[in-house]
């Protein structure tokens, strides 16, 4: 598994004890992407604790960023005023919040956390009003010119600022344009130009003021090696497009290694988390990781995390087929973890073994309870839509014996999963709505679908109405009639549904009761008065 790969790497390539840090800009609600960055450094932290190693795992807000952008949700005209400033200094427009930051940090710590993870939080903006970046400040001013031929030497580019400083204006309170243009060891001297950047205009003030205790901030990159310094960090990853040859990281190692003076964290270079095939943005909108936790119980959301290689693209589509697909191998892999799973070959053994680490680390809570009974969330789905069926009696009926509490416990998860996800996201060919009287869509039923219901009226009349008999009486009258199974079905689907397609046709009908079923069967055959379905 390809954590437990990752962690005995990191074990041979650096020493204890082990920092593992992960970081987030919060300039808008935290996309599903975000989760993959955390879920994944928590994954390692686990992965090194379990070997007994000292692991402090961080997580920080990079709260002294300038707004840059806004998510298309919020109100331009209250934040236009605002582009520039440090995101920690702009307002919220509403009342549950000190800034905008501290609304979309907080609103994404409360979503990992409910994933089961619990690192050690801080805000950027914080360590430099502290002065706990100061030391790196001045460094970086009194090596700006070293600094500036790194991130020419990395990059090729020959844009870089004479300084990697960016300093608060006094004047308008913007950090994004301001470029400073001396440093006599105490104080700068800076401008805010108007025209340094195309989302935000400065105020064209000239100053000086001192860049400590919170006057100013490094520029990315050496604010990225800071941070490896000051809190001594071991273990990073980040999204590829950070990772690219020549990219932020590249320099920021360089930065590192020949400014401050530390090791380079060991790199875990990890690929985009798409939905819907896009890449996702916090300022651009998109599917939000808090939705995301609003549809899929904690444990499904790390599952799809952590199942896919660090380097293999996550492409989830709420709306199609993922989410009863994830709860499949979900399920597999939970049979893997409790020994349920037979493995024939040494091969097999090794792959049974890699989908029992998977539901480890997919799991939030340290010691997972055993269900004996997990049923396939595409029947749930089906079942809670049907008015006639209890699911816990159907799923008892399945097992053959009383439910477990764990059992419960899981059939719970899985019944307000599929509700949710019914409601928001599932397709069309999810979704099914019985009518309560005869659909007039009947009348395109062509005489044979007709007598095939007639007759399958008649071979239900007695017994227990069972989905898998139902099945093989449906099959065997629609070749005795000549008809395929498409239209057998279909006249099936459009006497109770008013459509052509559906779920399993037997598992339906077994849903509904007998009265019910029997009856609408002989009303859409005509073989009888149509009479009102109480």
């Amino acid at each position: 598994m390809w954590a437990d790969l990752l962690v005995e790497r990191i074990c041979e390539q650096r020493t204890a004890p082990y920092v593992v840090n992960d970081a987030w800009t919060p300039s808008g609600p935290a996309h599903v992407g975000s989760l993959r960055g955390v879920i994944l450094h928590d994954a390692i932290a686990r992965g090194l604790r379990e070997r007994g190693l000292p692991v402090e795992f961080l997580y920080g807000f990079d709260d002294f960023d300038p707004l840059d952008g806004l998510p298309p949700s919020l109100p331009r005209e209250f934040y236009e005023p605002h582009m520039g400033r440090p995101l920690c200094h702009v307002p919220w427009h509403g009342e549950d919040a000190s800034s905008f930051a501290h609304h979309f940090a907080r609103e994404f710590e409360s979503t990992f956390r409910a994933t089961g993870c619990d690192p050690r939080t801080y805000r950027t903006s914080e360590l430099y009003r502290s002065g706990a970046f100061d030391p790196a400040l001045r460094l970086a001013l009194d090596r700006a010119a070293e600094i500036v031929a790194i991130e020419r030497e990395i990059t090729g580019s020959r844009r870089a600022e004479r300084h990697p400083v960016q300093v608060v204006c006094e004047q308008c309170g913007r950090i994004g344009t301001t470029v400073v243009l001396d440093w006599d060891g105490e104080q700068v001297t800076y401008e805010c130009r108007p025209d340094k950047v195309t989302w935000a205009k400065g105020c064209g003030h000239r100053g000086r003021r001192s860049p400590f205790g919170g006057g100013a901030k490094l520029t990315y990159r050496t604010e990225w090696a800071a941070k490896w310094a000051l809190f001594g960090v071991k273990v990073e990853g980040a999204g590829k497009d950070h990772m690219t040859r020549g990219g932020s990281h590249d320099t920021a190692s360089v930065v590192a290694r020949r400014i401050f003076g530390v090791e380079v964290p060991f790199p875990i270079p990890y690929e985009f988390f798409l939905v819907g095939g896009k890449k996702m943005a916090s300022s651009r909108g998109g599917v939000s990781a808090r939705e995301l936790l609003e549809v899929l119980r904690p444990e499904l959301v790390r599952f799809l995390v952590v199942r896919a290689y660090y380097r293999t693209a996550i492409n989830f589509d709420p709306s199609g087929e993922t989410v009863p697909r994830l709860y499949d191998e979900y399920d597999r892999a939970a049979a893997a973890y409790f020994g349920e799973l037979p493995a024939r070959t040494p091969g097999e053994a090794q792959d049974v073994r890699d989908l029992a680490r998977t539901f480890h680390y997919a799991w939030v809570k340290p010691t997972p309870p055993r269900p004996f009974v997990r049923p396939r969330f595409s029947k749930v789905a089906f079942w809670v839509q049907m008015p006639h069926v209890r699911v816990e009696e159907q799923v008892a009926k399945e097992k053959g014996a009383a439910l477990t509490e764990a059992d419960r416990e899981e059939l719970r998860a899985r019944v307000e999963d599929a509700r949710r996800w019914l409601q928001r996201w599932a397709p069309p060919q999810y979704r099914i709505a019985v009518r309560e009287n005869l659909p007039p869509e009947v009348s395109r039923l062509t005489p044979a679908q007709r007598d095939l219901l007639a007759h399958l009226a008649d071979r239900l009349e007695g017994g227990e109405l069972e989905a898998e008999a139902i099945q093989t009486t449906l099959h065997a009258l629609r070749a005795e009639l000549g008809l395929s199974a498409r239209e057998a079905f279909a006249a099936v689907y459009l006497a109770f549904l008013g459509k052509e397609s559906g779920p399993q046709a037997g598992a339906l009908l077994a849903a509904l009761g007998r009265e019910f079923v029997l009856r609408r069967l002989r009303e859409a055959s005509g073989r009888q008065p149509v009479r009102h379905v109480p």
